[in-house]
């Protein structure tokens, strides 16, 4: 991520609906600084960014407001913004139609179905993108509210629960002009789903509803049965529009594995724990992970937790957190041994690869099959047992400029 603090700023719009992007695009632009607007249609995200840093190169450039493809997600431009050069990164903002959210979140068509996808192997579905680019988002701009006042308030239960650390702006909110007066967060790319593991917040914890939008948050340590969590699945989906975070198996204590839901659950490998990593691999491992791992060690576990998030309409936080306290081993279980735990029967084995990754490693997981939404939290009390240890010309085919004054 670029350091630099002087230079003209690149600020991104991302969204899944292009006039909105085009429309809160338009509004940021509204401001006396010249400044460029560049609508991107399709590249990938090494020559959108190539393409933005020769726009903004020199200091006297205008400022840049960059409207992405609907397929891009914001910590894609983040992985790929180079650390150095005169260009600034700026707000990454994700514009979002309220009218159409529930519609977008619930859609589990493929990227590809649509002529979406970034490549052969882009299995995301319209959901997965929906709520990637909220959670992603530095700033969340809300537009095409609903009639209804109801459903209108009940959006915006909705992306605050999905992105409760971002900021949320309405597309005629006159702070929008300030996205274009200071850079962006300067933070790496985190997965949602890998959150947990550095100590920071995967949701927020509201189980009261408000408008029917409910969020939930579930910490254990004790692993889940492959089995009985399995066979929950249904149960651990319905009504849920969005649920994300990390888990482990009793068969896998090997494995971190992510869990992300929108219209499809998606389960699959992380990295391994630090628990089994040896002292002298210890530096290699991101310094934020290290130390909550440190601060949150367990003698039995080590590093070793479930942190779940769920957010959802009408919702049953109580169930939920039955449900997955019920999924995790019994004292009797526990008392197997790991050894014991890697007989046990594991539905979800076709998602972990051979050989199993490391403490750095990353999965991008496997779907386990169309599911559809619902869920909850709870702190559960778990039980100790020894664990062996961007109107104009096309630039290079890549996107249309339009500049401004």
């Amino acid at each position: 991520m670029s350091t630099t603090t002087t230079g003209p700023l690149v600020v991104m719009v991302f969204g899944f609906r292009p006039d909105v992007c085009s429309a809160v695009a338009e509004t940021l632009r509204d401001r006396p600084k010249p400044t460029r607007v560049v609508h991107y249609e399709a590249s990938g995200h090494g020559k959108v960014v190539r393409d933005l840093r020769t726009l903004a190169s020199r200091p006297t450039d205008p400022d840049v407001i960059a409207v992405l493809p609907p397929s891009f997600e914001p910590d894609q431009l983040r992985a790929a913004w180079p650390a150095t050069g005169a260009a600034r990164l700026g707000t990454m903002v994700t514009a979002v139609a309220a009218d159409w959210l529930l519609d977008g979140l619930t859609n589990d068509d493929p990227l590809r179905s649509v002529g979406l996808h970034q490549g052969a192997d882009d299995d995301r579905s319209i959901g997965d993108v929906v709520a990637r680019q909220i959670e992603q988002a530095d700033v969340v701009v809300t537009a095409e509210k609903p009639a209804d006042a109801w459903e209108s308030e009940q959006a915006q239960a909705v992306l605050h629960r999905i992105a409760p650390w971002s900021g949320h702006l309405d597309a005629d909110d006159p702070r929008l002009a300030a996205l274009l007066v200071k850079a962006g967060h300067q933070r790496d790319p985190l997965p949602a789903t890998s959150r947990g593991l550095s100590g920071m917040s995967v949701g927020a914890h509201e189980p009261l509803p408000e408008h029917g939008v409910t969020s939930c948050v579930f910490k254990a340590r004790r692993p889940f049965h492959p089995g009985r969590l399995h066979d929950a699945l249904d149960d651990l989906t319905d009504q849920v529009l969005r649920a994300r975070g990390h888990f482990w198996l009793a068969s896998r204590p090997d494995l971190v594995l992510s869990w992300e839901s929108t219209a499809t659950l998606t389960i699959g490998p992380v990295s391994g724990w630090l628990a089994d990593l040896p002292d002298e691999h210890w530096p290699d491992v991101d310094p934020q992970r290290r130390l909550f791992a440190a601060f949150d060690w367990d003698p039995y576990y080590g590093d070793r937790h479930h942190h779940l998030a769920f957010v959802g309409l009408d919702m049953d936080p109580v169930g939920i957190h039955r449900t997955l306290a019920g999924c995790l081993l019994t004292d009797e279980e526990l008392s197997r041994g790991e050894d014991g735990w890697r007989q046990l029967p594991d539905p979800f084995a076709r998602a972990y690869p051979k050989p199993a990754p490391t403490v750095v490693g990353a999965g991008q997981g496997r779907r386990s099959g169309p599911l559809a939404h619902g869920v909850d939290d709870g702190d559960a009390k778990d039980g100790r047992g020894a664990l062996a240890r961007p109107d104009a010309e096309v630039r290079e085919g890549v996107g249309i400029e339009e500049d401004s004054t």
